[in-house]
């Protein structure tokens, strides 16, 4: 067995079963008649079990840091409807239209003013 930098008796009794179930692995192959094409396909199955592994470990710790985010605020909403109501101002037939839209974006710049700010309370208490 490889040596382990590890003290955490979990992780070498996990590397000593790992190493168990290679060997096993390994002796099982050589018997076999067609061992390169077998090993081939353990080594694919193994890695992709890790890579769903990986896959799964990291949608579970986005979830996480999705939840620890702050809550939806509609400034990023805002500055598009700031630009198509200037836009449509600029147009001079569209002026009312544009006025509305950018009355819209302002208070939802107010809105995302006030959650960060409540947010910002959240946080510190």
């Amino acid at each position: 067995m490889a040596d382990s930098n590890n003290s955490d008796p979990d992780s070498r009794i996990n590397d000593e079963r790992v190493e168990a179930l290679a060997k096993e692995l390994a002796d099982r192959l050589r018997a076999m008649p067609n061992r390169q094409e077998l090993t081939d396909y353990a080594v694919s199955i193994l890695k992709e079990s890790n890579e769903d592994a990986g896959v799964s470990e990291q949608a579970a710790a986005m979830v996480e840091r999705a939840a620890k985010n702050d809550p939806f605020n509609p400034i990023a909403f805002a500055i598009p409807l700031l630009v198509i109501g200037a836009i449509l101002c600029a147009t001079g037939i569209l002026a009312g239209v544009g006025l509305g839209v950018i009355g819209i974006a302002l208070l939802m710049v107010l809105w995302g003013l006030i959650v960060a700010f409540f947010a910002r309370f959240r946080r510190q208490g």
